[in-house]
């Protein structure tokens, strides 16, 4: 894909970026998503990213996605984390049946949520397909998605399925109007994400949207995303989220900076020592991540290209890379947070809701400080431990 192609998406972002920022404290009010950014985000296409140009979308490397996604966590990073989820469809969507992926990513208006947990889903074999029963956990977005990936344990005459000692784990596509979404996302940041749990009550799921959690492997995809395993593919889209949200806060911060006088006296912040060291910290930090995240899937992309083979070593840096950027980007805003003074804890306040989203968001399964154990593990010459690195 070209520059112009992600010059212009870009351009696409600016352009409702403003819109962004005016709905998101009622959002985070609400719990989900403004439906104004969302309309928003469907007339400029930017759902569907990454689906390809063959099916009306704009096919986007997965480098160029992660660019998108960090563009619009600076405004708001609620709305980014829903953006890297709900466009990232196709991810998913190479490894159903070809008939199946053209079928849903066709839809002018697709947007997929997600929640591949297989421990809180059970997958029985029916004639065709499976029939899901269970709980999608902390599915962002599910409340405007048109499509749900929910993971589940296979059962097999009414047992849990084992093959070569590993749970028989695979994961569907299911229509969000065959879902119940219950109002369970209670949370102190990331809040407008609407990450809802969703019940799923005996949806028989066709064979060509199921796919295998363990050893997905797509179905007729042959180029780059093909090669590239899943795990390593949906990551990068969510580190982008926080990366982002900590030079939309440092964006903010300096326009505080220009106008706030602390009490007691008669300067800017601007004019204080440590508001200028705070901010040159955080910009150095904010810079490191930036450079890491795009180090991170830079290298994936690279190696899917040119077809190597991703080891544990490749997994490990790419694992590495992701949580450190998060950390770096964490800890920016951390920075700038203290110097606002009460600016940074006031509601409502952009930097202080910043500081929320980027901490909770650094809980998740594959941003969290708990992966680089398990990095540290392989390093160390250990076994890491987990599947999920």
């Amino acid at each position: 894909m070209s520059s112009a192609a992600l010059a212009d998406a870009l351009e696409r972002v600016e352009s409702i970026g403003p819109l962004i920022v005016d709905r998101a404290e009622s959002a985070e009010a609400r719990g989900c998503l403004d439906e104004d950014v969302v309309d928003a985000m469907h007339d400029r296409g930017l759902y569907r990213t990454l689906v390809p140009q063959e099916l009306g979308g704009l096919g986007l490397t997965l480098p160029e996605s992660v660019e998108v996604v960090r563009a619009v966590s600076t405004f708001d990073a609620s709305v980014g984390w829903t953006f890297g989820i709900m466009s990232g469809g196709p991810l998913f969507g190479r490894l159903l049946a070809e008939d199946e992926f053209t079928r849903i990513f066709s839809e002018p208006r697709v947007a997929v949520a997600g929640s591949l947990n297989p421990l809180t889903g059970r997958a029985d074999p029916v004639d065709g397909g499976f029939r899901f029963t269970g709980t999608a956990q902390y599915a962002s977005g599910c409340k405007h998605a048109t499509w749900l990936v929910a993971g589940a344990w296979v059962h097999r005459n009414g047992q849990p399925s084992f093959v070569d000692e590993r749970p028989e784990l695979v994961a569907g596509m299911v229509p969000t109007t065959d879902v119940r979404i219950n109002d369970t996302w209670s949370v102190s940041g990331m809040r407008a994400t609407g990450s809802n749990d969703c019940t799923i009550d005996r949806v028989v799921v066709p064979e060509g949207r199921v796919f295998s959690w363990f050893d997905a492997v797509p179905r007729f995809d042959t180029g780059t995303f093909g090669r590239i395993p899943l795990i390593m593919q949906f990551g990068p889209p969510l580190a982008a989220s926080v990366v982002g949200a900590a030079r939309g806060a440092q964006q903010r911060f300096v326009e505080l900076a220009a106008a706030k006088r602390p009490t007691g006296v008669g300067t800017v912040l601007a004019e204080r020592a440590y508001a200028q060291m705070a901010v040159g910290e955080a910009e150095g930090l904010i810079l490191a991540a930036e450079d890491t995240l795009a180090a991170a899937v830079r290298d994936v992309w690279s190696h899917g290209e040119s077809m190597q083979r991703f080891d544990l070593e490749s997994r490990v840096r790419m694992r590495s890379r992701v949580v450190s950027s998060v950390r770096l980007a964490a800890r920016a805003v951390d920075l700038l947070h203290d110097a606002a003074g009460m600016n940074g804890v006031a509601i409502p306040s952009a930097l202080e809701r910043a500081w929320r989203d980027v901490h909770t968001a650094s809980q998740h399964v594959l941003l969290s400080v708990a992966r680089l154990e398990i990095t540290g593990r392989a390093l160390l010459g250990l076994d890491p431990g987990a599947p999920v690195i």
